[in-house]
């Protein structure tokens, strides 16, 4: 008896499925001389990889063929550091080079002209390792499209910059004071500064309902969301910035245009600071970059409750809290405008 049509069809999948592995010392695609030997186990590599197929040793940059090298388009864990690339280009880049570079970016084209279209820097993917950005970040240059890389450990959106707990107004600079120390650092009215605006917003979701074989049933789900204007201030050669947030700024500097709303104050704020720093760099794209760039660089989840209790009527009962938020996500889009611009 012959072989059955889905037995065919099996060793067909696994002959494609063989055809598909990457070959190393015997690969037809490449020459003997091609080949890098990886210096920690001396096993010799196809020319398209950026490290160690065996032992995983990454390989120096001047061995890779960053032209045909593969890239690895993992995102880095929450835990973890990683590299984003940045359009850098002069001018606008064509139809042709952004189809190629949305090819090579794994994303969108639409998604791609969206964020190019951001009066902003803003990161187009977000990658594990610097050897995988600079391979990137090469192929796409190649195509005309050119991009600067941006590492974690530059934008140290871990420390995000020093609050500011009021304003003084003075004919040649503003003193700005510190939320901690109360001391007023003055920054001159003439100086060049970058001013970034944005939201810190943190989403609350609540999820309650009965456990039944492990189960939970008849789940209620409620959201809570709260937005917060914030002001990003990096004065010449200041790494980390001031920051102002509604909550807990005294707004007194307004005078008589303070208003009863934390909110309509700090639109008044932002237009008074327009006023006084005229040499000044506004950036306000932020909530407009801020929902595309939310798979790129993900708000922070954090799990801040989970119980279990059982009712006096009988049954057990689940409730968890989770929060999205977005702080570290705007201090690294207000990090990379003070780095990129």
């Amino acid at each position: 008896m012959g072989p059955t049509s889905d037995e065919t069809d099996q060793k067909e999948s696994d002959g494609s499925t063989i055809r598909d592995l990457t070959l190393t010392e015997t690969d037809p695609r490449f020459d003997p001389s091609e080949m890098i030997d990886c210096e920690k186990c001396s096993r010799a590599n196809p020319p398209d990889r950026t490290a160690c197929l065996y032992c995983g040793q990454p390989f120096a940059s001047s061995l890779i063929r960053s032209d045909i090298a593969k890239v690895n388009y993992k995102q880095p864990e929450s835990w973890e550091s990683g590299y984003s690339l940045i359009f850098s280009g002069k001018v606008a880049p064509t139809d042709e080079s952004i189809a190629a570079a949305a090819d090579l970016l794994k994303i969108d084209e639409e998604m791609l002209q969206k964020l190019l279209a951001v009066k902003a820097s803003v990161p187009l993917i977000y990658l594990r390792s610097l050897t995988d950005a600079n391979v990137l970040a090469s192929q796409l240059s190649q195509k005309g499209f050119d991009c600067a890389i941006a590492g974690d450990d530059l934008l140290q959106a871990a420390t995000p910059p020093t609050r500011v707990r009021s304003i003084i107004f003075e004919r040649d600079e503003v003193l700005l004071q510190d939320f901690n120390t109360e001391r007023f650092p003055p920054v001159a009215i003439n100086d060049p500064v970058l001013i970034v605006t944005g939201s810190l917003i943190k989403t609350s979701s609540e999820v309650k309902g009965k456990i039944t074989k492990r189960v939970m049933k008849n789940a209620e789900e409620s959201l809570a969301v709260s937005d917060e204007t914030v002001i990003d201030l990096y004065p010449p050669n200041d790494f980390y910035g001031f920051r102002i947030r509604a909550s807990g700024f005294d707004f007194s500097c307004l005078g008589e245009r303070k208003q009863q709303i934390a909110s309509a104050n700090m639109a008044v704020l932002i237009d008074e600071l327009r006023a006084r720093f005229a040499n000044a760099v506004f950036v306000d794209a932020f909530k407009t970059a801020g929902p595309l760039i939310g798979e790129i660089w993900p708000p922070d989840e954090i799990r801040q409750s989970s119980s279990v209790t059982r009712s006096t009527l009988g049954g057990v009962h689940k409730q968890k809290l989770t929060v999205l938020d977005n702080s570290v996500q705007f201090t690294k889009f207000s990090r990379l405008q003070r780095h990129i611009r």
